[in-house]
């Protein structure tokens, strides 16, 4: 039998949405003065961990307030924290800088040193090939700090005593860990997810009765994330995350 040229054409597209390749979202958050708000960029430095709350609009263009902090990884406890202001915005060879001015000083000001965010526009979620966005740095009043990157994690955290990496490619996942006093971190595949309304939930089993369970909660339940380490059963320790990003499959897709 002929098929229509009409019925041809919906098969072809059909198969095409079938092979179209998942695309994904990355949500980024930071534990600002004792509450969950959305970041524009956080970053997992050598020495430090460094964050940027998300403006309130997206427009590039705009000069806007938000929240800078800074966590030494030697002497976690307190955060710097203080008032900046974020943009403009502009493109240059695959990367989006974006100013970060200190307090005091204005965006059209000689005395202003160089310090922005950088962003990649290549190595970005809008390309299914990476799950996760590449914030290459923080520059400072010109000092550079470079930013772990993971570009396949589907979570990445750190917490005052080391950076959490999740990976997950539907089946299960792989836990691993990079601890801030030059410790060995841990490696833990075989993991599972449960997804539940209020959080998402990894746990990670290993041979030995230890369970290293991550709770992420969506921005509607706070946004809150958390590591625990369990023994037989039994909460051992347990972190709260300074800042993280989380990527999910988009919303949307074919």
């Amino acid at each position: 039998m002929k098929l229509k040229p009409v019925l041809t054409l919906g098969l072809a597209l059909s198969g095409l949405a079938l092979a179209a390749p998942q695309r994904y979202e990355m949500q980024s958050y930071v534990n600002s003065v004792k509450k969950w708000e959305p970041a524009f960029a956080w970053c997992d430095a050598p020495d430090r961990v460094l964050a940027v709350t998300r403006p309130a609009s997206t427009d590039p263009n705009e000069v806007q307030p938000v929240t800078f902090m800074r966590w030494l990884k030697r002497n976690p406890g307190q955060p710097y924290i203080a008032q900046y202001l974020l943009g403009p915005s502009e493109g240059a060879a695959g990367t989006v800088y974006t100013s970060l001015i200190p307090p005091g000083r204005t965006p059209h000001s000689e005395a202003t040193p160089q310090s922005f965010v950088s962003i990649s526009n290549v190595e970005n979620v809008i390309d299914p090939a990476y799950r996760m966005t590449h914030v290459n740095e923080f520059k400072l009043d010109g000092k550079s700090y470079r930013c772990r990157y993971v570009p396949q994690a589907a979570f990445m955290g750190a917490t005052n005593k080391r950076t959490v990496i999740v990976w997950d490619n539907g089946r299960a996942a792989t836990y691993a860990t990079r601890n801030f006093d030059g410790t060995p971190g841990v490696y833990v595949t075989g993991g599972q997810k449960r997804q539940q309304a209020e959080a998402t939930v990894y746990e990670f089993k290993t041979g030995d009765g230890y369970t290293y369970q991550l709770k992420i909660a969506p921005q509607e339940y706070s946004g809150n994330a958390e590591l625990s380490v369990l023994r037989q059963g039994q909460v051992i320790q347990t972190e709260p995350f300074l800042a993280y990003s989380i990527s999910l499959p988009a919303k949307g897709q074919p």
